[in-house]
């Protein structure tokens, strides 16, 4: 049962962050370069790593984009994310943004292949930024792809805090290493400060010679060390959850649904409190959908049926009862279900 709970939860939490605050969509951007000042951003002139500077393969894949169909089914319909700027004279302004246009083109990785999407990004640039700019960038994209697949080499740590603590610094120094300080601290350090945070928090929690009372004054030290910015998001990211926990306090107490809708409003406004009202109606009828379906399945299973014949009629069972998208999260349920004791 306890299982079931976190996993209900969870799954509740997200759908309601969704709801919150929206599906992850593109953002309106001026499609142009911003022309800025040096004081907008760190100025690059220069890779960090020569070696890795030759933009020839740039032009190839500049021309090359000029022969590419339609924008990947995931990516059609939307914008570019990040805003890429230049300086006065020209260079590429070093921003967490470039990383954003390079992640951007690459979750496409699947849809199309490497060559193409390399080829959409070389135009993109191109029609983005001046030439010294465009170059600059493309160089910073090479040194990027070349740490993702360092970074992807690096054997997995096992789960302890000290092994976190040393992978997490092995990545810092391959990042420093690939892309230079500045650039590394612009498309990293956010990343960085956050999995420091993280770490740290797990051991407190795992600290056993904290008292209760000392753990959680820790915890809330830790957190106020963080930007300002990233204790906001914490603070969002467990809004959802308090919410839920109060509203079930709520219903335990003999709450009537107007008091839980006015909770919600008072939470998060009148629109995401009608939202979480669909969301849990929608979850209600899941439920009994799915109910009456492990009803019908125990049958089958009890039924006598060979093990081939139980597969082929609980197949059967779920195309009748549940949509084409539902059958994924049905069979994960079943699985769940048989390793809950």
């Amino acid at each position: 049962m306890e299982k079931r709970y976190l996993v209900g939860l969870v799954l509740l939490v997200l759908m309601a962050a969704l709801l919150i605050w929206g599906l992850p969509g593109a953002s309106e951007q001026d499609s142009s370069a911003d022309t800025a000042t040096d004081t907008a951003g760190t100025r690059v002139s220069e890779p960090a790593r020569p070696g890795l500077a030759d933009t020839a393969g740039y032009d190839h894949y500049r021309q090359r984009a000029s022969e590419l169909g339609p924008m990947p089914t995931s990516l059609s319909g939307t914008s570019v994310d990040g805003g890429l700027q230049v300086s006065a004279t020209g260079d590429l302004l070093i921003n967490p943004a470039i990383r954003q246009v390079f992640d951007y083109f690459l979750t496409a990785l699947g849809e199309e292949s490497l060559e193409d999407i390399q080829a959409r990004l070389a135009g993109y640039l191109s029609d983005q930024l001046p030439p010294q700019a465009a170059r600059q960038a493309w160089a910073l994209y090479e040194q990027y792809m070349a740490l993702r697949d360092a970074m992807e080499q690096l054997p997995e740590h096992d789960g302890s805090v000290t092994a976190m603590r040393a992978a997490i610094s092995q990545r810092h120094d391959m990042q420093q290493a690939y892309l230079g300080p500045e650039v590394a601290d612009a498309f990293y350090g956010l990343d960085m400060t956050y999995d420091r945070y993280m770490i740290e928090r797990q051991a407190l929690l795992e600290d056993d010679d904290l008292s209760p009372a000392e753990r959680e004054q820790q915890l809330a030290n830790l957190e106020q060390n963080l930007p300002q910015g990233m204790q906001q998001m914490l603070h969002d990211t467990r809004a959802p959850v308090k919410l839920e926990q109060r509203t079930q306090a709520l219903r335990e107490q003999g709450a009537s649904e107007a008091e839980i809708r006015a909770l919600r409003e008072q939470t998060f406004g009148a629109q995401a409190a009608e939202r979480f009202e669909a969301l849990e109606q929608q979850r209600q009828e899941w439920d009994q959908r799915y109910g009456a379906y492990r009803q019908q399945r125990e049958q089958l299973i009890n039924s006598g049926l060979s093990h081939t014949d139980q597969q082929v009629a609980l197949a059967r069972l779920q195309q009748q009862l549940f949509e084409e998208n539902e059958l994924a999260r049905v069979q994960a349920l079943d699985r769940i279900h048989a390793q809950t004791p």
